[in-house]
């Protein structure tokens, strides 16, 4: 019964993030990256200081994965918490599956992200199977990979929840007001690592289940 309950739960929050996105497909998208736009202004937007920061995503993915792996290698030669391992070994997997995923999605959608939507509103549109440059705008793939991060966190160490829902919540108003992204893009790339983290939380016990008779 628990069981069933708890995928009725998942499966309703998945028909609330399809229907979050469809909104936003259709009538929120524009409307608030123009609102953005006039309450913020274009002089700050497209100023040296907003336009010319570094994604620096890649990199966090990278030194993520390698610190995980490399503490899970580590704590494999001493008594460990089955919990700190499993903890390592969902990050370690869910951080750079994010990545990739959201980069191949973000070709075949091929997106027009917001920005090139203010400056040449012509242009914006899916161009499927075409994604790069300026159309790589869905999945929103900060959101995704964050997400999976802080879901792994909220998981294994239940006290960081609130902190964790914080952040995310603080990186989504900050793709909007920098108009990084649209409204659906990022629920998207929240959807995307919420779905990581769910399969990959469900393998990894599958995973573990399996190894227990062996040791």
């Amino acid at each position: 019964m628990g069981f069933d309950m708890r995928w009725k739960n998942i499966l309703t929050g998945f028909v609330i993030f399809a229907a979050l996105i469809i909104f936003g497909l259709l009538y929120l998208d524009l409307r608030l990256a123009q609102f953005v736009l006039d309450k913020v202004g274009c002089r700050f937007l497209f100023s040296e200081t907003v336009s010319g920061l570094p994604d620096l995503l890649f990199s966090i993915v990278c030194i993520i994965t390698v610190v995980s792996w490399t503490e899970r290698l580590w704590l494999a030669r001493k008594p460990a918490k089955s919990s700190l391992v499993h903890f390592l070994e969902h990050i370690g997997l869910t951080v750079p599956l994010a990545y990739v995923l959201k980069d191949l999605l973000k070709g075949l959608f091929g997106r027009t992200n917001t920005r090139i939507y203010l400056l040449y509103p012509e242009r914006f549109g899916f161009h499927w199977c075409h994604g790069g440059g300026d159309c790589a705008s869905f999945p929103s793939g900060h959101m995704a990979v964050i997400t999976v991060l802080m879901l792994g966190i909220g998981r294994y160490f239940p006290r960081l929840r609130l902190m964790c829902a914080g952040l995310l919540f603080v990186l989504a108003s900050d793709l909007l007001v920098t108009e990084y992204h649209f409204f659906s893009d990022i629920v998207a790339g929240t959807c995307l690592g919420v779905i990581i983290d769910l399969l990959t939380w469900r393998g990894l016990a599958i995973f573990h289940r399996w190894k227990e008779p062996a040791n």
